[in-house]
């Protein structure tokens, strides 16, 4: 199984940072997520929550504040004591970042109502713009996202994430022609997990950061994992 590094590492290190995927390299890390959300002046950065509360020391909704705005706030809110500030990144600087890695997983978030099309439209630029080594995959919760990425790109991989506690997810990635599908160890399956390989896609499982995990989601052979601790978990997975 691959480990992806959730935003990074986020129990390990500030999530979404360039120094958090810095971080997730220096461990071995050959694969990382990570979420991009639009500011108010149009800006793509790479930001998990709707607000900049809980990561940063700032204040209010991302997609109300401007990319100027975002680069006054220090983001290792989680990691106090973290060595160095820590920015909220465009995604421009995460992929300079991390490009060379060999798997990258983008979720677009949820935005406000009529920018949908133009945020899925300024991701696909903006890999075409830096042609990264890495194979990516954009991912969402959102049916509408992936809906517009496979219109505007249909050559671009697609993941659906999601509960995937029912046959309709089966029936939805199959009607976005998804490529993976993101299971939670919570509300997935092995059967489900099971259907998603019949319909040729991979299964990412998530999260996935402690020994029952990694067991329960090699008893699913997922095809990778999806880890917010994944120097925990690197050896046990090697193991399998």
């Amino acid at each position: 199984m691959i480990i992806f590094g959730h935003r990074g590492a986020r129990f390990e290190a500030p999530e979404n940072t360039v120094a958090g995927f810095a971080y997730a390299k220096r461990i071995g890390l050959r694969a990382v997520e990570f979420d991009v959300r639009m500011t108010s002046d149009d800006q793509l950065v790479v930001i998990h929550d709707a607000t900049v509360d809980r990561t940063t020391d700032g204040t209010g909704p991302v997609a109300e504040q401007s990319l100027a705005r975002l680069r006054e706030l220090d983001a290792r809110a989680v990691f106090p004591d973290w060595a160095d500030p820590c920015g909220v990144p465009t995604l421009d600087e995460v992929l300079a970042e991390v490009g060379d890695l060999e798997q990258l997983e983008i979720e677009i978030k949820k935005d406000k109502a009529g920018r949908s099309e133009q945020i899925v439209q300024t991701v696909l630029d903006t890999l075409e713009n830096h042609q990264v080594d890495a194979e990516v995959t954009i991912t969402s919760f959102h049916v509408d996202s992936l809906r517009l990425v496979q219109r505007l790109a249909p050559e671009q991989q697609r993941g659906y994430v999601g509960e995937w506690d029912s046959d309709a997810f089966l029936d939805i990635a199959r009607w976005l022609g998804a490529s993976r599908a993101g299971m939670p160890h919570e509300t997935g399956s092995a059967e489900r997990a099971r259907a998603a390989h019949e319909l040729g896609l991979s299964v990412i499982g998530w999260p996935c950061n402690v020994a029952a995990e990694v067991e329960l989601f090699r008893s699913w052979d997922a095809d990778a994992v999806c880890s917010d601790c994944p120097s925990s978990i690197v050896e046990l997975v090697a193991v399998g």
